[in-house]
């Protein structure tokens, strides 16, 4: 878990830093970018690879990653490139909003793929999350990936505004903190979720 953390935070902070910082110049503001992020797709898709994560929540990052790299490739400038990163947000929106209203939240599928990757049975999982006491932990937790978005859209559509492509290292650093800050945040949401949905399945048990 540890070293997965920090290969994420090397291929998709560091590495578009590094390229950023040293050749910039070299490469000009728009490929500095582009190329940037090119190792980050790499390590994704052979870590998706490798890791046979053939699943709803290794399918959808991989798409979140790959829709980027295509965006940022029909791109004609660097700062389109810094505004596709906010299109892909309000993209996310409208995913997660979908799912919600089709009472299908993506929350829930990220728990069945957890709870598969521990050894429960994807079947036995959307049965349990599926309950009456449990379903709406699953519609917060997608409002809560809403709420992500949102505060990384406003924050990261204010910066370029002010500093525009020349802000790059601040844009990166600030929306990497906040990235980093909710995904605490999360792990302490899935903490008391899991807790919550075990006690309904033994208080289903116990019936």
């Amino acid at each position: 878990m540890k070293n997965r953390m920090l290969l994420d935070a090397f291929f998709y902070i560091a590495v578009p830093l590094i390229a950023w910082n040293f050749f910039r110049e070299h490469w000009g503001d728009y490929y500095t970018i582009l190329i940037g992020m090119v190792p980050g797709v790499i390590y994704t898709v052979v870590t998706f690879v490798i890791n046979k994560e053939w699943n709803i929540t290794g399918i959808f990052f991989l798409t979140i990653i790959t829709l980027n790299l295509g965006m940022n490739l029909f791109s004609s400038t660097a700062e389109e490139e810094l505004w596709n990163g906010v299109w892909l947000g309000y993209i996310s929106i409208a995913f997660y909003s979908l799912t919600i209203l089709i009472r299908k939240p993506i929350g829930m599928y990220f728990f069945i793929d957890y709870a598969f990757a521990k050894g429960v049975p994807r079947e036995k999982s959307r049965v349990l999350y599926r309950l009456p006491n449990n379903f709406h932990y699953f519609i917060k937790f997608t409002l809560f990936l809403i709420l992500r978005e949102i505060v990384v859209i406003v924050v990261k559509s204010t910066m370029i505004k002010e500093l525009g492509v020349d802000g790059f290292n601040s844009i990166q650093i600030t929306t990497s903190v906040i990235n980093y800050a909710f995904t605490a945040l999360t792990i302490v949401f899935v903490i008391y979720i899991i807790k919550h949905t075990k006690s309904a399945e033994d208080s289903s048990s116990s019936a």
